[in-house]
């Protein structure tokens, strides 16, 4: 079955969702801060979901008039907003608390409630680190993508796919420091650390913003299509030795799945203008049909050299 962000994001969704509601009413109740915290850690991440849902819904439409080449790279700026959203009302907001729980600490009135919700937490935000991971993986295998898991974000030109295993992975964590915050707190009657596990819950996900925001920043100046795409070109013009001198290849990403593919070539003196046509018509098919990833094909014609 081909990777599916959707299933992955959806799944994310659903799981947050609860989460963030259990978590905002049990620190209410007990006055823990740090879950609190994690509320707005799942809040935000329930946005997040939904931001990326309708990033990659609308990428998906059909270009028209004002956009030649597609939507595609719309998925790219709802990535970013979603660094942003991260950065600013996860980090931030669980930073803040934090700081104002060292400044102004209060003591949790019940221990039990938060660790039953930790828990539960732990165990809905693994299930859906395993179906994140699941459809990741077989992004990977569908991609034919090699080397550690954050190579593969990094040459990935689809964020979709492994935001949900970002944001699960720094939930897990946040979860950890949760506990260990609220078990040191208990134990040596300090809340401070508290506080001081909502900081570094707020730091995991400005760490987790500032990765999905590097990523997406390649991809929206313009970053070039994988080297394998690359190649797989060079190898089909290899094949059609048609001009004088091998095209120089360019490529541009312009969404998760299309890429714009430019070659500047140099026609032999001899070649008539007919036989260019013909032999540039039958390389575009040829390349079609080998990457079908790449939608558009521009011929440059290079000047004959002085």
């Amino acid at each position: 079955m081909p990777a599916s962000s959707r299933r992955a994001l959806f799944g994310a969704m659903a799981a947050n969702v609860a989460i963030a509601v259990v978590k905002f009413a049990v620190g209410a109740l007990t006055r823990s801060t740090v879950m609190i915290a994690e509320g707005i850690h799942s809040l935000v991440d329930t946005g997040n979901s939904a931001l990326m849902v309708v990033g990659e819904a609308r990428s998906r439409k059909r270009a028209d008039e004002q956009h030649p080449f597609g939507y595609g790279m719309e998925l790219y700026f709802w990535s970013l907003v979603v660094a942003m959203v991260v950065f600013g009302g996860g980090g931030g907001l669980s930073a803040y608390e934090g700081g104002r729980a060292i400044f102004h600490p209060r003591e949790v009135t019940r221990l039990w409630p938060n660790f039953a919700v930790l828990g539960a937490a732990a165990v809905f935000e693994g299930l859906s680190l395993v179906i994140g991971l699941r459809e990741f993986a077989a992004y990977r295998r569908e991609k034919r993508f090699v080397g550690s898991a954050l190579a593969v974000m990094h040459a990935s030109k689809n964020p979709a796919i492994f935001v949900t295993v970002l944001e699960d992975s720094a939930a897990l964590v946040g979860l950890a420091l949760a506990a260990l915050g609220l078990t040191l707190s208990h134990w040596l009657a300090m809340p401070v650390f508290e506080g001081i596990a909502s900081i570094l819950i707020g730091v995991v996900l400005m760490a987790e913003a500032a990765l999905l925001g590097f990523e997406c920043r390649d991809l929206i100046i313009g970053e070039a299509a994988r080297p394998m795409i690359v190649a797989d070109v060079r190898r089909v013009i290899a094949e059609h030795p048609a001009f004088g001198v091998a095209p120089t290849v360019r490529t541009l990403q312009l969404g998760p799945d299309a890429v714009m593919l430019v070659l500047t070539i140099r026609s032999r003196a001899d070649q008539s203008l007919v036989e260019l046509r013909r032999a540039l018509a039958t390389l575009m098919t040829e390349i079609r049909r080998t990457t079908p990833v790449i939608r558009d094909i521009v011929f440059e014609l290079a000047p004959e050299p002085a």
